[in-house]
C-alpha cells in the first residue's frame, strides 16, 4: 500500500503511565480491543511491554491468544461475548471471560474445562449482563465453583456524553447489590465498571481494576469529559496522540475551470486547479461522507482541501496553491502533524458525523502499522 500508520510509542507510554498515576499501576488495565483501537494489536504491544502491565483487556478470545503468542504472561480479560465452544480454548490460555446470560452459566457449569470468570451485571445499559436482582441465586448457583469466580463488573451507560453523573451514580447503586451478594457468600471477588470516561471524572467507579480504552491513546472520550474533568480539577490532564495516517500522491491532473472532479459531479471547478490522488479511501477507512465537507489534508505543512467525493481507494484533494513545490511521491498527512498545522482524529470524525472511537477502529487493519 501507499499508505501506512505512524504509533507513536511514547507517547502511548506517557498516557498509560498519567493513568497509573491516577489507579495504581496494578489496578490498570489498558484495553487493546478491536485491533488496539486500530492502532495495531501487536505494535501496541511492543510499545506497551516495557510498561510491565499486570492486566490487558481485548474484546475476543483469539486477541487474548495473539497476546500469549507476543508474550504477554499477565492476565487477560476478555470482555466481549464468547461462543461456548471458546471456553476450552480460554481456559488453554488463561483468559478471564466476562459472562453476563445464563446460557454462558449454563454452558460453563457443564464444562469440563472451565475457564476463570467475571460475572457482569447489567445494571442500566440493556445490552449484556444479569439482572442485579437476580445476583442472590446465581452466587447461591456457582458456590460449589466459587474459586473461579475471579470477578464483578458493569458497565456505564452514559458517563462520557453528559456534564451530570446522576445517572451513572443510579447504576453504581444496583451494582452494589450485586457485588453484596457475592461477597456476603464468601467469593473473593474483585470489582470493577470504570472505562476512560468514568476512570476520569467517577472516583467512585474505580474499585479494583480500571479499564481504560481510548484515552490510553491520546483521546478524550468526549468534550463533556474533559469539561467534566476541569470542573472537578480545575485543569486537563496531557494526553498525547498516538496515531499518525499518512499517505503519498500518486498522481497529479491538472483541472481545467469548469471541468468536474470525481463521482456524481459534485464538485465543479470555479478556476483552473492542481489536483492530487491520494491513494486513500473508504476501504483504507477515510469516511466517504467526508467528501464535499471541510475536510481537508496536509502536504508540506500547508492545507489541502478534499474534492470531489472520496473513492473506493482514491481520494483528490486541492494542491493549487502549492502546486509549484509538490510532486508525485510528496507525503500526505491525513491524521497527524506537519510542521506547524494538525489534523486530529476527531476532526476526520467530526467532518464524516461519528465518534473517533468510530474512525480509528476502522482503519483498515491491513494498512501498515510502523512503531516509532
Amino acid at each position: 500500500m501507499h499508505t501506512w500508520i505512524e504509533i507513536n510509542g511514547e507517547n502511548l507510554r506517557h498516557n498509560v503511565r498519567v493513568f497509573a498515576g491516577i489507579v495504581g499501576k496494578e489496578r490498570l488495565a489498558p484495553v487493546l480491543k478491536s485491533n488496539a483501537y486500530g492502532h495495531g494489536l501487536r505494535e501496541t504491544w511492543e510499545a506497551l511491554k516495557s510498561e510491565n502491565p499486570g492486566w490487558i483487556a481485548v474484546n475476543y478470545v483469539s486477541e487474548g491468544k495473539d497476546l500469549r503468542s507476543f508474550g504477554f504472561t499477565g492476565r487477560i480479560l476478555v470482555v466481549g461475548p464468547f461462543l461456548t465452544d471458546e471456553m476450552a480454548e480460554a481456559a488453554r490460555h488463561k483468559l478471564e471471560l466476562f459472562v453476563g446470560h445464563s446460557e454462558g452459566i449454563s454452558a460453563w457449569l457443564a464444562s469440563k474445562t472451565k475457564p476463570e470468570l467475571h460475572i457482569e451485571f447489567d445494571t442500566g445499559m440493556s445490552r449484556q449482563g444479569f439482572h442485579p436482582e437476580d445476583a442472590f441465586s446465581l452466587a447461591e448457583k456457582l458456590l460449589a465453583d466459587k474459586k473461579l469466580i475471579r470477578g464483578v463488573c458493569m458497565h456505564f451507560a452514559n458517563v462520557e456524553d453528559v456534564t451530570e453523573h446522576e445517572y451513572a451514580r443510579v447504576q453504581l447503586n444496583r451494582f452494589d447489590v450485586a457485588v453484596k451478594a457475592f461477597t456476603g457468600r464468601g467469593f473473593d471477588v474483585i470489582t470493577h465498571s470504570a472505562s476512560s470516561a468514568s476512570t476520569l471524572i467517577l472516583d467512585e467507579s474505580r474499585f479494583d481494576l480500571a479499564r481504560v480504552g481510548i484515552s490510553i491513546y491520546g483521546f478524550w472520550p468526549s468534550q463533556a469529559t474533559k469539561i467534566s474533568y476541569k470542573q472537578l480539577h480545575g485543569d486537563v490532564i496531557d494526553l498525547k496522540p498516538v496515531l499518525s495516517w499518512r499517505a503519498k500522491i500518486t498522481s497529479l491532473n491538472d483541472v481545467a475551470q469548469g471541468r468536474y472532479v470525481g463521482y456524481g459531479c459534485t464538485f465543479k471547478a470555479r478556476h483552473a486547479m492542481r489536483v492530487a490522488v491520494v491513494p486513500v479511501g473508504y476501504f483504507e477507512g477515510y469516511p466517504r461522507i467526508a467528501s464535499g465537507t471541510q475536510a481537508y489534508v496536509l502536504i508540506h505543512g500547508e492545507r489541502c482541501p478534499v474534492v470531489g467525493r472520496v473513492c473506493m481507494n482514491m481520494m483528490m484533494v486541492d494542491v493549487t496553491d502549492i502546486s509549484a513545490k509538490t510532486a508525485v511521491g510528496a507525503v500526505v498527512t491525513l491524521i497527524g502533524r506537519d510542521g506547524q498545522e494538525y489534523v486530529s482524529a476527531s476532526d476526520v470524525a467530526s467532518w464524516s458525523e461519528t465518534i473517533h472511537y468510530e474512525l480509528v477502529t476502522r482503519l483498515n487493519p491491513a494498512i501498515e502499522r510502523r512503531l516509532t
